[in-house]
């Protein structure tokens, strides 16, 4: 039999081991809770990531619409102003005409000195 100081010492160490034990297994346990954690926040990061490029996608699309659309709009702008411009040059031409035909009227009435 060994003495009882060994005894002693020998259960020291060994209770010395099993709290180092449980610590580790607690650092363990720890560890995985926040790989757990960060997993998770990882998936919630790659789901809002997708759901950004998907808006994204869409908002592209609109876009293309919207600048079919704006470019439409332009032409017809452009329409309207040669048309406005036509419309000038014909209510002007007409306008002289008008006035021409006034002074020749004139003239050949005698309405004018």
């Amino acid at each position: 039999m060994s003495p009882p100081e060994i005894d002693a010492a020998v259960h020291q160490q060994l209770g010395a081991l099993d709290a180092k034990m449980d610590r580790v297994l607690a650092d363990q346990d720890q560890a995985r809770a926040d790989r757990k954690q960060q997993y998770s926040k990882l998936e919630n990061l790659e789901r809002r990531l997708d759901d950004v490029d998907r808006k994204s996608e869409d908002l592209k699309s609109q876009l293309v619409q919207v600048k079919t659309t704006t470019a439409e709009i332009d032409r017809w702008k452009e329409r309207f102003l040669g048309m406005r411009m036509l419309i000038v040059f014909i209510a002007a031409a007409f306008g002289a005409s008008a006035a021409t035909f006034g002074k020749w009227l004139a003239i050949k009435f005698g309405w004018t000195g």
